[in-house]
């Protein structure tokens, strides 16, 4: 639940309709910060995707495809730490999200982390229903309905792909679904 001074900002501000004012932060600095958690983040994902089987040549096992990704989110962090340490230090600043923004903001990493809690309990199936249905509500103007409808899709869509495509080990929650 959202603290009370942050919610009342929030509905202050859709019923001002002015603008937010925002965090400035320096370009580099922001860089070199979102640089290093995606290195951090690449090399927990590696270290895990390297506890999956890589298979054969002709039949690429589960751990395959999480090590390409792994390296490309690497590479990109890399890549972005190099970028900011090699960035004028004045004049290049960024603007962060506050009030409203940042309301929504840590709505959305809140639902990403509850999906990540609810996965080993749910399985991946229920767990992405649930994290597709209230992303896409949270999002959108949809109706309830619909954001179901494309929950169930999107999540029978991921797991056929990922579960009886790719042969990928998921979570199967406590129900074994």
């Amino acid at each position: 639940m959202a603290a009370p001074a942050v919610v009342a900002a929030w509905r202050n501000q859709e019923n001002r309709g002015d603008m937010m004012e925002n965090h400035i932060v320096a370009k580099w600095k922001a860089y070199l910060l979102m640089g290093v958690a995606g290195i951090l983040l690449a090399a927990g994902y590696l270290w895990e995707a390297f506890q999956l089987p890589f298979g054969q040549p002709d039949q690429p096992g589960a751990g395959l495809f999480p090590v390409v990704v792994g390296v490309i989110l690497l590479c990109a962090s890399v890549a972005t730490v190099w970028e900011g340490w090699r960035m004028e230090r004045s004049g290049n600043d960024m603007e962060f999200p506050a009030g409203a923004d940042l309301y929504r903001l840590l709505k959305l990493i809140a639902y990403l982390f509850g999906y990540f809690l609810l996965l080993p309990v749910l399985g991946f199936p229920a767990a992405s229903f649930l994290f597709c249905l209230v992303l896409i509500h949270a999002l959108s103007s949809l109706s309830w309905l619909r954001c179901t409808l494309y929950g169930i899709l999107m999540s029978a869509a991921s797991s056929y792909l990922f579960i009886h495509m790719l042969n990928v080990p998921l979570p199967r929650g406590m129900l074994n679904i």
